[in-house]
């Protein structure tokens, strides 16, 4: 290990030391006792997610909705920095480690540890700094100025990522199903599909109730009256729930499914046991998250920026040449509706005068965007051809006709992986642009996400229900 790599650890690991952390059950848990963990570990997360934050007066703080489930974030509340903190905080690592700019060794239980501790110990860092950063900046705004109730917000948001990261930590170490991090992302978005789909709550200045269902109820109720233009309102809706809305979600969860069940199979053969021969499986969907959700985030940014001059410099959309970059005015109910003319007409997600031109453009810029952050993070995280030819190799195994080389089985693997790496973030890119089009409930990204973590459980439902019937199974596969 490289001095600096050494200096750092040691740096700090005595801080290390003192990270708050859940201990591994005394035994293994059975899957009744699990779902009980993991299904506080949700009441509690959705507790928070509704308790506002004390002595807020209000909140500036805006962000895409589709950002915004993703993260966890509920404005105002306790669950207003989400798991922000954790992803952040695990990306920067996941790629310090990959890169070999810190070395820990993944498969050594003892350097296992001390990456979960870094973890912790970045994710309760960033989660300060958020927090201070919220408040300083203006976009949490406290009952009074000062330092008091300035600092009692910090506090709490503080304390509720403490809280969240300890949740994580006890569902990941046995105590419940999976990961805290798929879980709560789960929830969040299941929990804004449920509201658009069934709240019966009227908007203030609306005729028709939120949810689609209730609307679509009360919509056929007035046509059975002949007035049909109540069921025509609610077939499409920019930004708010509607029929297409709904359809487009059960197809594109449809068709998510199918792909996402899609693989390519690698044959291999156990050096150690000649003739022994199975398959690898290399999903069709290789990169199916990550690199949408930097697509969106780096849209929103832009957008963001975009917005920032306008505010500044062209509000009274006065300079020919600035209209170009940002042109936009108020709506009614004060949401910013820029020019289709402006090139922050196209970084809006889903503006509410929406043309042909920007569904487009909108669908290009995800597919690009997504298949180029795609081909990066293949490339940190891992997933190279290059990183799979050398698990192959530790694993003990070989491509039948290659040379047990890093190199050759490397060559081989990469005609598989470049294509699937494009074709996964093509795929992706396109379906979130659509689903944000459309209308999907939860946006396009979180369409995506819930159908992966549902997989994900189902899968480890399954191999758990498997263990508890064959119990020495668990320990054939080194799962003990």
């Amino acid at each position: 290990m490289p001095n600096g790599e050494r200096r750092f650890i040691d740096a700090v690991e005595p801080i290390l030391r003192y990270m708050p952390t859940v201990p591994r059950p005394k035994e293994a848990l059975g899957m009744g006792s699990r779902l009980l963990w993991t299904f506080l570990a949700i009441t509690v997360y959705l507790l928070m997610s509704i308790t506002p934050l004390y002595g807020l007066f209000k909140t500036s703080f805006f962000a895409s909705p589709a950002i915004a489930a993703i993260l966890g974030i509920s404005f105002g509340t306790l669950s207003q920095l989400g798991i922000t903190p954790i992803v952040v905080a695990g990306i920067i690592l996941e790629i310090l480690v990959f890169s070999d700019m810190i070395n820990i060794d993944m498969e050594d239980p003892e350097d296992q540890a001390k990456f979960n501790a870094l973890l912790k110990l970045l994710s309760l860092a960033l989660g300060l700094l958020e927090a201070i950063a919220l408040v300083v900046s203006g976009q949490l705004v406290p009952f009074s100025p000062g330092f008091l109730y300035g600092s009692l917000i910090v506090l709490q948001l503080f304390l509720a990522t403490v809280i969240i990261v300890l949740m994580d930590d006890m569902i990941s170490k046995g105590w419940g199903l999976g990961s805290g991090i798929s879980l709560f992302i789960l929830v969040t978005i299941i929990r804004q599909m449920f509201a658009e789909a069934f709240t019966p709550f009227i908007p203030t200045g609306a005729t028709m109730p939120l949810g689609v269902i209730p609307a679509l109820a009360t919509a056929i109720y007035y046509a059975l009256g002949g007035k049909l233009s109540y069921l025509m309102n609610i077939l499409y809706q920019t930004n708010l729930p509607s029929l297409t809305g709904l359809i487009a979600t059960v197809a594109l969860a449809l068709i998510v499914l199918y792909l996402e069940l899609m693989e390519v199979s690698i044959p291999v053969a156990l050096v150690q046991y000649r003739g022994y021969r199975f398959s690898v499986p290399l999903k069709l969907m290789y990169v199916s998250v990550l690199p949408i959700i930097f697509t969106a985030y780096t849209v929103y940014l832009i957008g963001e920026g975009l917005t920032l001059v306008w505010s500044a410099y062209n509000r009274a959309n006065a300079s020919p040449l600035l209209n170009l970059i940002a042109c936009a005015h108020v709506g009614p109910t004060g949401q910013l509706i820029p020019c289709p003319n402006s090139l922050l007409y196209y970084f809006t997600v889903v503006p509410p005068n929406i043309n042909v031109a920007y569904i487009a453009v909108h669908i290009v810029m995800y597919a690009v965007l997504s298949m180029v952050f795609a081909m990066v993070w293949v490339s940190l995280a891992g997933l190279s051809a290059e990183d799979q030819a050398r698990y192959i190799i530790q694993g003990g195994m070989q491509i039948p006709g290659f040379r047990t080389s890093p190199k050759v089985i490397a060559r081989f693997l990469d005609r598989y992986i470049r294509i699937l790496t494009i074709v996964s973030g093509l795929i992706v890119g396109i379906i979130a642009a659509l689903g944000d089009i459309a209308g999907v409930f939860g946006g396009g990204i979180g369409l995506i996400l819930v159908v992966e973590i549902i997989i994900q459980y189902y899968s480890l439902a399954l191999q758990e229900q498997l263990f508890e019937i064959y119990p020495g199974l668990k320990r054939l596969i080194g799962k003990e």
